[in-house]
This record gives structure tokens, C-alpha cells and sequence, in this order.
């Protein structure tokens, strides 16, 4: 155990090692802010690394962030152990003994001791929309997720709306949830030469109608293809419709949908898995940015492009109203025509489009990581320190 002035915190790094998507990209954000802000605390992030045959993470980076690869567990195999109910206690895992372990990622191992720690619950997909998730994804979440909640000392979600449903579904008291918003990471600066160059590399001809999100059914792709389809003729030569995003799961329709419209001549684009930078420069330069989803647990994207002053046009859910509030142009998602007169405004409209571009932005800047930063090291301080008075008494 560290002395109590500098706490080590044993973070899982695992989402850190693929092809950064929100959970990462959130993971990363946290501890890179928890640890500027506290250099007398230690941050170790560990990660599955069988046979070293994995670099480690690189970012983030800082004196006080080291990593610890675990070589002698191949982690399917831990989840395969999960499955039949053989839990490994993480120190066996880590050899190393914390006074907290964050899990940024549902999913949480047993400790000897045992040391406090949070887990984070990204969404409630699994519950109120399941034949949106990955079957094998469903049936872990499914089994796992209720009582990973109730070993946390405290449970972290991204959104209100979140932790109402969360209270809902499993009955975790509201006061043992935190809200943890996910801001979005600061703007690259801008350098028009670069970012031009970027997007003639993706191959995109001029002026886009921007999407972006693994491709799954969550994210109600079809309906943004017939939506653009409905846009008039005009629009649809002037406007490239840019879809970006990996291939995700049960998606056959999606797919199909996509390569049946771009045989079929349409202006439309899929690009896949983007780099930062080459994000960067699609937000900095969409016409619109939209997002059509059925479900979310938060809205990162939506404040991304509204950090580079994209106007957005959103799906009229309830967590999309609470990140967005008034700042975002809204529409049924499951209809087409109803989507597309939202873009349409958008496009041809100056005052609409100028409107919730700067309203975007102001909202965007509201979303601080330094703020969320600080709540969470300051529960996590509370619970070490309840655990230590619990421990000596």
C-alpha cells in the first residue's frame, strides 16, 4: 500500500490498446487530467500483453502514468474464466496492491483484499435496447454488469439520463452514482494547408454532410442514406454524404445499404476507422454534422464537432437534449423526410446554419475535463479514505 498523501490508483488500460473509439478516447481523457492535476498520486494502467507481443499504450504519457502489462494471462482467457464464473482477484493479475482500481469499461475483477474501487457503465444498451448489441457482448453484459455494480464502492455513468436509468433497472442508490460527462478533447489548432491535404487523402471532393460511429444498428444508418435520397437533387450533387466509422456488428443491412447506393452512383461515402487528426479535420470542415441514433449513453461526438463549430442535426432523444439542450437542430429519427428537412435547413439556410454553429461551440466549451476530473479524484479520495477508517476500526 502507497502512504495516504500519494494514493496509487490501478486503472484498466485494455481500451487503450485497439483502435480508439469512445470508451478509449474517454479512458485516455481522465487519467491524463487526473494525473496532471494530482503528481503526488500514481497511476498505473494495466493491460493483457501475452508473451509481450503488444506495445504499450501510448497515451497517456506522464511522470506519474507507467503501465503494467500482464504477461502470463492472455485476456480471452480471462474472459473465458468469467464464464464459468472463475474470477481472477486483480492482484494476481497486476501483482501489485492499489489503494483504488478504476474500471473505465463495465466489467470489473474481484480483489483480496479487498480495495476499493468504481466501475464505469457506459450505457444501458444491453437492457432497453438488446437486439442492438453484439450477442456475445449482450450475454457477458447481461450476466455480469448487476453484480460487478454492486461490489463497486461507487459506479460511475456519462449522463443524468444514465443514472436514472441505472437507478431504474438495478435499484443502485442514486447517491452511489456519478456522473461523469465525457467533454470533448481540445480543437487541434487550425492549419488549413494540412487539414486540405488530409481530406484530398480521404478522397473527399468538396463540401460534406459529416456521420460518424462503428457501423451497427444503434446508430440508424439506413434511415440518414433514405434521408439524403430525399434531399433535392440539387443538394445531393453539392453535398457528399461521409460516413465514417469501423465495421461493427450485425450490421449486414447497413452494409449492404451502402454498397447499393455507391454502386448505384449516389454521393455517398464510407471511409471507415479515421486517425485523430483526420477527424479533426472532418469536423473542422463539415457543412453539418449529424447523428441519427436510436440510443446513446451520451453524445461525445455531438460536442466534438460542436467544439470545431460544426451546426448539428441530432436524433430528439432524451440524452441528446441533456447534452445538447437548445444548441442543436433536432428530428424524428425514424423518419427519413423528417431528417432530411433538418439538413435541409441547415444547407440552405445562412442565419440556421450560422446560428447553431456558434451556439454549438458556446455549449461545447461548457464541458470541461479539468471539472469532471475533479469530482471523480475527490469521490475516489472520500472512498479510499472511508475504506482506510473502516479498515482500522
Amino acid at each position: 500500500m502507497s502512504k495516504p498523501d500519494q494514493p496509487r490508483i490501478l486503472f484498466d488500460a485494455n481500451s487503450l490498446m485497439v483502435s480508439r473509439t469512445g470508451v478509449g478516447y474517454y479512458t485516455a481523457q481522465l487519467v491524463e487530467h487526473l494525473a496532471r492535476h494530482h503528481p503526488d498520486t500514481q497511476f498505473v494502467g494495466y493491460y493483457y500483453n501475452f508473451l509481450g507481443r503488444k506495445p504499450r499504450p501510448s497515451t497517456p504519457v506522464g511522470p506519474n502514468i507507467r503501465y503494467r502489462p500482464i504477461y502470463h494471462f492472455p485476456g480471452p482467457i480471462i474472459n473465458l474464466l468469467r464464464r464459468f464464473r472463475i474470477e481472477v482477484p486483480i492482484e494476481l493479475l497486476t501483482f501489485i496492491r492499489a489503494d483504488f482500481v478504476l474500471y473505465p469499461n463495465f466489467l470489473s475483477q474481484p480483489s483480496l483484499f479487498p480495495t476499493p474501487n468504481a466501475t464505469t457503465v457506459h450505457d444501458l444498451t444491453f437492457v432497453d435496447l438488446p437486439e442492438y448489441v453484439a450477442p456475445k457482448n449482450l450475454k457477458d453484459l447481461t450476466r455480469f454488469v448487476p453484480s460487478h455494480i454492486q461490489r463497486a464502492n461507487f459506479v460511475i455513468i456519462v449522463s443524468e439520463f444514465g443514472k436514472q436509468r441505472l437507478h431504474d433497472a438495478f435499484g443502485v442508490p442514486l447517491d452511489k452514482i456519478l456522473v461523469t460527462p465525457i467533454p470533448p478533447a481540445a480543437p487541434y489548432p487550425p492549419n488549413s494547408e494540412a487539414e486540405q491535404r488530409l481530406l484530398k487523402q480521404l478522397g473527399i471532393p468538396g463540401k460534406y454532410i459529416l456521420t460518424l460511429g462503428t457501423i451497427e444498428p444503434r446508430k440508424n444508418l439506413p434511415n440518414m442514406i433514405d434521408a439524403y435520397l430525399q434531399l433535392p437533387e440539387k443538394l445531393q450533387k453539392e453535398y457528399t454524404f461521409v460516413v465514417t466509422g469501423k465495421i461493427g456488428w450485425k450490421c449486414e443491412t447497413e452494409v449492404a445499404r451502402l454498397a447499393e447506393v455507391k454502386a448505384a452512383g449516389k454521393n455517398i461515402m464510407h471511409l471507415g476507422y479515421v486517425s485523430e487528426d483526420q477527424r479533426a479535420a472532418l469536423f473542422r470542415h463539415a457543412e453539418l454534422f449529424t447523428w441519427a441514433s436510436y440510443y446513446e449513453g451520451f453524445g461525445m461526438p455531438i460536442l466534438e464537432a460542436m467544439s470545431y463549430s460544426a451546426p448539428c442535426a441530432i436524433s430528439d432523444i432524451a440524452v441528446f437534449r441533456e447534452v445538447a439542450q437548445d444548441n442543436a437542430l433536432y428530428f424524428d429519427q425514424e423518419n427519413p423526410i423528417a431528417i432530411a428537412s433538418a439538413w435541409q435547413t441547415l444547407l440552405t439556410d445562412p442565419k440556421a446554419h450560422q446560428k447553431y454553429a456558434v451556439a454549438g461551440k458556446k455549449r461545447a466549451d461548457t464541458y470541461q475535463w479539468d471539472t469532471v476530473a475533479k469530482s471523480l479524484y475527490e469521490r475516489i479520495v472520500a472512498t479510499i479514505a472511508q475504506h482506510n477508517t473502516k479498515r482500522s476500526s
